[in-house]
């Protein structure tokens, strides 16, 4: 199936590692020029760099704290000036910290609302114009399901999420006369080398009906086929990739 990618300007954020590296790959794989963006993890984003030239397209390596927008716009002059106009956004950079409500500090949870909801906004506000100026343009934004169904030790990250859901659903609205998509992915707990004890994992594959947890495999197919040609009538749309772990209709 051909995903019609060649020569479209991508940008994935959080992709110097895991999901987002994989997806930078496999989106340069099929043609598409990469705007590759990272925080702090710059070594490695310069070494993900290196494979994605080997695919024979154009690439920018960007540097950017989502939560300010001041940093956001900068790097839409990065990437207008390397590539042209941005065609597709892939978020899959957040923030988030494991514990409890009442384990926060008072201020503490300012961090994860700052990168996991206005950081969206901030790409949306920043790259949708272009898009919709161009009369064609993909925002996807990758989510955990516990945005969807909610989780005591996620409460934080969760809410933040769940709020980028609502904006991307009403956003989609606005912006579908323009022909620009709005879409999340929501995902079930994705192997990515984490070390869990033996108990532990069977414990959490119980929860799954495919009987596994997710492969980065898995969230690469959906991803790439929402930023394909494709998928032009879908926008505002939640897909679930979670191996049955939750099925809300």
């Amino acid at each position: 199936m051909d995903l019609n990618l060649k020569g479209k300007n991508v940008l994935i954020t959080g992709a110097a590692k895991g999901i987002g590296k994989e997806i930078a790959l496999a989106a340069a794989r099929a043609g598409a020029n990469i705007a590759l963006h990272y925080h702090e993890s710059q070594k490695e984003a310069a070494e993900t760099a290196e494979n994605i030239k080997k695919c024979g397209v154009k690439l920018v390596l960007v540097q950017a704290d989502l939560s300010r927008l001041e940093e956001v716009q900068e790097m839409k002059v990065v990437t207008k000036r390397e590539l042209g106009i941005i065609d597709g956004v892939i978020n899959n950079a957040g923030w988030t910290q494991f514990k409890s409500f009442f384990k926060y500090e008072p201020g503490e949870w300012k961090k994860e609302m700052e990168v996991c909801f206005y950081g969206v906004l901030h790409l949306a506000h920043t790259f949708m114009p272009d898009m919709m100026d161009n009369n064609q343009g993909k925002f996807i934004n990758i989510v955990g399901d516990s945005a969807r169904t909610g989780d005591k030790n996620l409460i934080i990250s969760g809410a933040a999420r769940s709020g980028t859901i609502s904006f991307l659903k009403s956003l989609s609205q606005e912006v579908g006369k323009s022909h620009v998509q709005c879409n999340t992915i929501s995902l079930g707990l994705i192997d990515q080398g984490q070390s869990f004890d033996t108990v532990m994992l069977e414990k959490l594959i119980k929860q799954y009906p495919m009987g596994r947890l997710g492969k980065v495999d898995d969230v690469i197919g959906i991803t790439l086929f929402l930023l394909s040609n494709w998928s032009d009538w879908i926008t505002g749309q939640v897909i679930p990739v979670n191996g049955g772990h939750s099925m809300i209709g």
